[in-house]
């Protein structure tokens, strides 16, 4: 029996007047929405059972995990964002890498007639004789550089020459730095000097990759100075 034109479904003017306003709507299929949630809610309380109806803290609960989930896709499509603005901004910086030399830890380097090899060694230890042995790609030793007394980061550069004067050709050389500590042979970390010839833009946490002359490819964390 309806009373001042209520009907049985006392809760039915809400589903109405929701369908109502969606008419007037543009569907956004695929996504839940509020108003989806809502309709969801309606249904709830109109099928719910008379002897044990929905009490206020669960429909509050519901409410607010929908808040929580819709809340989430937005922080989700925020940091979407963000990251694509991080990705152009690194293509924007490994182009003005190109061309440019920079310092990354190896022990092989590109020696060319015009420039020589260049590198860097960490003698972690004081040592009073400290030297960097060359060799050429087969392995070969072609030139030992006396470097004396060194302490700290330490530079060197090789001008192409072997020990009995004569050029080497153009290449790919590796090299030891060594130094005696506490009566020891003692090896020391080494870094090259090389070109940048290309940059590779990563997706997700690849980040940027750096394509080194003679070295190859290295993540642009791995560089230690920008020359």
């Amino acid at each position: 029996m309806a009373v001042n034109g209520v009907g049985d479904n006392p809760y039915g003017f809400l589903n109405s007047q929701q369908s109502a306003d969606k008419k007037n709507e543009t569907k956004d299929t695929g996504q839940l929405a509020l108003e989806d949630f809502m309709s969801l809610m309606t249904t709830q309380l109109q099928n719910q059972d008379p002897l044990k109806p929905m009490e206020s803290g669960d429909f509050l609960g519901q409410i607010a995990s929908f808040g929580t989930v819709s809340g989430i896709a937005d922080l989700q499509d925020s940091f979407s964002s963000f990251a694509k603005s991080m990705q152009s901004d690194q293509a924007l910086q490994g182009s003005s890498l190109v061309g440019r030399s920079v310092l990354v830890p190896s022990s092989i380097g590109l020696m060319s007639p015009d420039s020589g090899m260049t590198g860097q060694i960490n003698v972690a230890e004081p040592v009073s004789d400290l030297k960097v042995q060359i060799y050429n790609e087969a392995g070969v030793p072609v030139k030992t550089i006396e470097m004396g007394a060194a302490s700290g980061y330490t530079n060197f550069t090789w001008d192409g020459f072997d020990d009995n004067g004569n050029a080497m050709p153009e290449g790919i050389y590796q090299f030891k730095a060594t130094g005696t500590v506490d009566g020891e042979n003692t090896a020391f970390a080494t870094a090259t000097v090389s070109k940048v010839s290309s940059v590779l833009v990563g997706s997700g946490s690849q980040g940027l990759t750096v394509n080194l002359a003679g070295i190859g490819s290295v993540p642009f964390s791995e560089v230690q100075e920008i020359i």
